[in-house]
C-alpha cells in the first residue's frame, strides 16, 4: 500500500514566519554529518539545493555506520556544505561546490543521500556526474521534477509520484474496489491524505480520488455511497529541520547481542524448519531469550493436526541444532 512513512509527512507543522537561517546539515563537520530523519524535510532541501542553482548530482545509499566515511570521504575531494557566504565566493571565483544532504531510513536502516553539485572549472569529470533535469533524483516513489503552474511565470521545481508509483496506486485502487475490499479502500484514501502536500504530489492526488469515484460508480450499485473523501491534503510549508549527528545517531542504533544473529533448526511435526532469531517466519515463537553467546533459549508453538504443540529447550554449541550466521 502507500508508504507508511509518508503518513505524517502532510501534517509537519511549520514555522508562522520563514525561516532564513543555514539549514543544521551546512553547520556540522563532514567527520560528524547531520542526518534528516524526516523524509519530506530532506526532500525539501534537496529541492532547495537544485532551484539554488545546482546542476549536477550523485546519489546512492549507504548503511548508517559507513554514513561519515563516506561524507568525509567526499569532502576530502570537494568543497562540501559551506556556509553560504564561503559557499557564494568559492562560486564566483569559478570553483566547484557541493553540499551532500543524507536522509536516514528506518524501515531500512540504511542513508539515503544526494550529493548536489555546482561545477566550476575545478570539476573531477572521472565521476559519474548526472544532469538534474536529464536524470531525476528520486527517492521512495517519488521524483523531482519541474512542472508548469496555472498563475506562475515559470515552471516550478516540486516533488510527485514517480509515473511507476501513480500506476501502482491506480492499479490498487481500481482492484480493492472491483474485490469489495472497502477496508484496504479506506486505508489507501487515508494514506493518500497523509501524503507529503508538494505541489505535484497534490495534483497527482486529486486524479487518484477522481479514479476512486468513477471507478466506484462503475462497479457498484447506486445504493452503496462512495466512501469518504477529504477535500484536500494541504500544501507543504517551509519545514524545521529534522534530524541528528551522525554520532548520535549511532549512540540511537539498537545494539545487536553479542554472539550475532543465530538460526535455529527445529523439529516439529512437520520436518526440519528454520528460524531466524530476529527475524521470525514460519513458525510462531512465544518467547526466546539469548542469555550469552553460547546458549539460547527458546519457546515455540508449532501447529500440528492435534492443535499446538509446546516445546522449550535451550541450545548450545555443542547441540547439532545450534549455529551462528
Amino acid at each position: 500500500m502507500i508508504d507508511e512513512e509518508a503518513k505524517e509527512e502532510a501534517s509537519e507543522v511549520s514555522p508562522k514566519k520563514r525561516s532564513h537561517r543555514t539549514s543544521l546539515y551546512r553547520k556540522t563537520p563532514a567527520t560528524n554529518p547531520y542526518i534528516f530523519t524526516k523524509k519530506s524535510v530532506w526532500m525539501q532541501r534537496v529541492a532547495d539545493g537544485v532551484r539554488a542553482g545546482a546542476s549536477l548530482y550523485l546519489t546512492g545509499e549507504t548503511k548508517v555506520e559507513k554514513a561519515a566515511f563516506l561524507a568525509g570521504k567526499f569532502a576530502a575531494r570537494y568543497k562540501m556544505n559551506l556556509s553560504p557566504q564561503t559557499d557564494l565566493s568559492w562560486r564566483k571565483k569559478g570553483k566547484t561546490v557541493t553540499r551532500w544532504i543524507a536522509c536516514c531510513d528506518e524501515k531500512s536502516g540504511l542513508v539515503k543521500w544526494v550529493l548536489l553539485c555546482w561545477p566550476g572549472e575545478d570539476l573531477d569529470k572521472s565521476e559519474k556526474w548526472q544532469r538534474v533535469h536529464d536524470t531525476r533524483i528520486t527517492h521512495t516513489g517519488y521524483e523531482l521534477v519541474r512542472l508548469t503552474k496555472t498563475g506562475a511565470k515559470a515552471p516550478v521545481l516540486t516533488w510527485r509520484y514517480t509515473k511507476k508509483r501513480f500506476e501502482e496506486l491506480h492499479d490498487q485502487i481500481v482492484k480493492v474496489i472491483r474485490l469489495r475490499q472497502d477496508a484496504l479502500l479506506d486505508q489507501i484514501i487515508h494514506s493518500l491524505h497523509r501524503s507529503p502536500g508538494f505541489s505535484g504530489v497534490w495534483v497527482q492526488v486529486k486524479k487518484l480520488w477522481d479514479i476512486v469515484r468513477a471507478e466506484w460508480k462503475r462497479t457498484r450499485p447506486r445504493t452503496e455511497a462512495v466512501p469518504e473523501i477529504p477535500k484536500n491534503i494541504g500544501y507543504v510549508r517551509r519545514l524545521p529541520d529534522v534530524g541528528i549527528v551522525w554520532s548520535e545517531l549511532m549512540k540511537a542504533e539498537k545494539p545487536k547481542p553479542e554472539g550475532g544473529e543465530v538460526s535455529l533448526i527445529i523439529k516439529n511435526c512437520f520436518g526440519l524448519r528454520k528460524v531466524r532469531y530476529r527475524g521470525l517466519a514460519k513458525i510462531r515463537l512465544i518467547s526466546i531469550t539469548l542469555k550469552n553467546a553460547a546458549c539460547l533459549d527458546w519457546r515455540i508453538c508449532s501447529s500440528a493436526k492435534n492443535g499446538w504443540m509446546r516445546s522449550t529447550e535451550s541450545l548450545r554449541p555443542e547441540n547439532e541444532n545450534f549455529r551462528k550466521n
